[in-house]
């Protein structure tokens, strides 16, 4: 293949990355005011420009503001948000988890979400109880930890 052909196909490539970053920033920006209504502020938004761009944020809350049967509800609610769904369904996975374990202490909770290719959804449970959303958490302070790519 001659070099026109492989930038051209870049170029698509880079085209579709894009249009479906734009579609999961859409999705998460609906997704906010739900993962807002559990209890979460955005702790830190970071982005990353590349071949293929990436969006990344940190959501916390206190542990006495998400509730598990709440979760349920919300993931049955909104089926069509492909973003929030995937938020919660990691959300809940990490509780089950975490029941598994036994007593485990915990005061906070920390969603971190990475909208690229591919998307990535974390969620902490956090020894200390989270502060307001402009003070950072300083990593020591974070207990245990699972992940569920999207």
């Amino acid at each position: 293949m001659e070099l026109k052909g492989l930038v051209g196909k870049a170029q698509e490539f880079a085209g579709a990355a894009t249009e479906t970053g734009n579609n999961m920033m859409k999705e998460f920006n609906e997704a906010l005011p739900t993962l807002r209504a559990l209890g979460f502020t955005i702790k830190d938004l970071r982005v990353g420009m590349g071949i293929i761009p990436e969006v990344g944020v940190k959501l916390i809350a206190s542990a006495d503001t998400v509730d598990s049967k709440k979760i349920k509800e919300l993931i049955e609610k909104n089926p069509d948000n492909k973003t929030l769904v995937t938020a919660l369904n990691g959300l809940l996975a990490a509780y089950n988890l975490k029941q598994q374990i036994g007593d485990f202490p915990y005061k906070g909770l920390e969603i971190d979400v990475k909208l690229g290719l591919p998307p990535h959804i974390g969620v902490s449970f956090l020894s200390a109880t989270p502060v307001a959303a402009a003070v950072a958490i300083p990593a020591a302070a974070s207990g245990f930890r699972t992940s569920m790519p999207v």
